[in-house]
């Protein structure tokens, strides 16, 4: 004890050096900070250059755009920014036609932040081509900013729900791997396979979101191995148990949209749609383990959002397009069903984990037997599995594979009003499983 009160002189005289330190730094990097907001500041803190000066700003957009949530009649197109920003979409019927603008939101204002832009654009056209390209300008209040910066133009096209047939690719448990990542683009954007109307990626994106919110961009917008989203198909997300997970999970959704399939024009991780004779219902099985499990640090609370995801599946399955649609499937990460159910013990150790969600089951059960779901399409369990249909489960259950590499699997939809087919392809592009309904 004798030696505290040193101690304590000790870390007194430090802080007050580390505070006359911060007080030149704000000296130094004011002028920026006043410009950038505490970016600025962070970069100028990062990389001083010469007697304190801060290095060059970093450009303005930070990699390429991405396309979520596309339906019928909308979708959004999201991209990140290194400071603050404004944003609109410009858009219309051909490259060099581009005279529409989409940029207000529900509130009012232009898109504007210093991390994220989001634009929803509604009232288009479904099963219609649109061209589009973000423009960005820095946000100021002294009257210089500079010029707009616009991307290269792109296209997407709008869900069709009368046509006779839809193609879809699905994604998986890519856990922010580089490599499965740049090869599953290839395969989807490239190739001689006719192009898919929706991306599902359906669950564990990333491996935990429990750094900060700055590594959400890199992996849900614009993602390692050069990844460039925008370039199709747009994509549809199921939220796996690892996109949940960390002490950030809870701010994926400020980056990612969903579509609006909800009372009130709320969008939720939870939706259903229809594209040509699919309909789809998309389910959130959150997290692999009870809420109260402590490596949760009391953050999850899944298990109130299964049952409210109960209370909505009674009413949607009920909508005339998802009741009249010929084939019914349903895209949720944690399968439904699986071929070892034993109980697990989750407070072991290590300790267990669902293979299949028991709880999202024992909810979901009954409506999806009521409206006649075909399938559930799921990952997870780092493995290709076909379960197929029995009298207790009238529906089947396949799953994809793993995020490395050699384990990977590209999936394939094919939907008629005669049925779906689902196909595995390796990263080489080779078939290597494929089943009918």
């Amino acid at each position: 004890m004798t030696g505290r009160p040193a101690f304590f002189a000790y870390m007194k005289t430090k802080t007050n050096i580390k505070r006359r330190s911060f007080v030149k730094l704000i000296g130094a990097a004011g002028t920026l900070a006043a410009s950038g907001g505490a970016g600025a500041l962070a970069r100028a803190a990062e990389t001083p250059g010469e007697k304190g000066l801060a290095a060059a700003p970093r450009p303005l957009v930070d990699g390429t755009p991405a396309v979520f949530a596309p339906a019928a009649h909308s979708a959004t197109i999201a991209w990140t920014v290194n400071r603050a920003a404004l944003g609109w979409v410009e858009y219309g019927a051909s490259a060099d036609r581009l005279d529409l603008k989409g940029g207000g939101d529900a509130d009012g204002f232009t898109p504007h932040d210093e991390r994220i832009l989001k634009v929803r654009l509604q009232g288009l056209a479904a099963g219609t081509r649109y061209w589009w390209r973000c423009v960005t300008r820095e946000l100021t209040d002294k009257g210089d900013a500079p010029p707009p910066v616009a991307s290269r133009i792109y296209s997407f096209s709008t869900l069709a729900p009368a046509a006779a047939e839809t193609r879809f690719v699905m994604w998986n448990d890519t856990h922010d791997r580089e490599e499965t990542l740049a090869r599953l683009a290839a395969l989807t954007q490239g190739g001689d396979a006719p192009p898919a109307d929706f991306l599902m990626w359906n669950g564990d994106i990333v491996r935990r979101n429990n750094t900060d919110a700055s590594m959400i961009p890199g992996v849900y917008v614009h993602p390692r191995g050069g990844v460039d989203l925008a370039k199709g198909p747009p994509v549809l997300l199921t939220r796996g148990n690892h996109d949940v997970r960390g002490l950030w999970a809870n701010k994926v959704g400020d980056f990612v949209d969903f579509p609006d399939t909800h009372e009130g024009g709320a969008r939720r991780p939870f939706y259903a749609f229809r594209s040509g004779p699919l309909g789809a219902i998309v389910l959130d099985t959150g997290e692999d383990k009870p809420d109260r499990h402590p490596s949760f640090y009391g953050t999850a609370a899944f298990e109130p959002l299964i049952a409210e995801q109960a209370r909505w599946l009674e009413k949607i399955i009920e909508r005339p397009d998802l009741k009249n649609a010929p084939v019914k499937a349903v895209f949720c990460h944690i399968p439904l069903r699986w071929v070892d159910e034993k109980p697990q013990d989750y407070f072991a150790k290590p300790a267990g984990f669902d293979r299949f969600s028991r709880r999202g089951r024992d909810a979901w059960h009954a409506s999806l037997v009521k409206w006649g779901a075909r399938v559930i399409i799921s990952g997870h369990v780092h493995r290709w599995t076909h379960i197929p249909a029995d009298s207790a489960f009238p529906y089947a259950q396949v799953t994809g594979s793993g995020p490395e590499p050699e384990r990977a699997r590209l999936i394939r939809g094919h939907v008629t009003k005669a049925g779906i087919k689902l196909a595995a392809f390796d990263m080489d592009g080779r078939e290597v499983a494929a089943v009918a309904f």
